[in-house]
């Protein structure tokens, strides 16, 4: 019984390791996945880096939602993740002072420049 009992016993550690294994390998791929996205509300950069890019009207009306709001400017191309740009909305200065009205959007631009245009704020750079 003294060898069985030894086995069951190494079976039974070698599981809980291998269960330590899989919790702690899982934990890291979340953490990066949750640092990458954390990183990307405030550091995303503009859909097109290069080039002239591509500049879209858009009407903005009155108690739009940051979820339509976004979803449209991934429809059009200007975000990639409307996801994220609800949360990029939350963690910006500028969530009070969006206005309704047409503004031209660049996908050039960065999701804070965008809000900046929104809001009447918004200076373009000369170059």
């Amino acid at each position: 019984m003294k060898k069985d009992s030894l086995v069951g016993g190494l079976l039974l550690t070698l599981f809980h390791l291998s269960l330590v294994v899989i919790a702690v390998i899982l934990i890291r791929d979340y953490a990066v996945k949750c640092y990458e996205y954390g990183y990307r509300i405030f550091k995303e950069p503009p859909v097109t880096t290069v080039g002239e890019g591509k500049t879209i009207s858009i009407t903005i009306s009155d108690g739009v939602t940051p979820k339509n709001l976004g979803e449209i400017l991934e429809s059009k191309g200007l975000i990639r993740d409307s996801k994220l740009f609800i949360l990029q909305y939350f963690c910006s200065e500028y969530k009070k002072d969006l206005k309704a009205g047409t503004y031209e959007l660049s996908s050039t631009m960065t999701v804070e420049e965008m809000f900046a245009v929104m809001a009447g704020e918004y200076e373009e750079e000369e170059g």
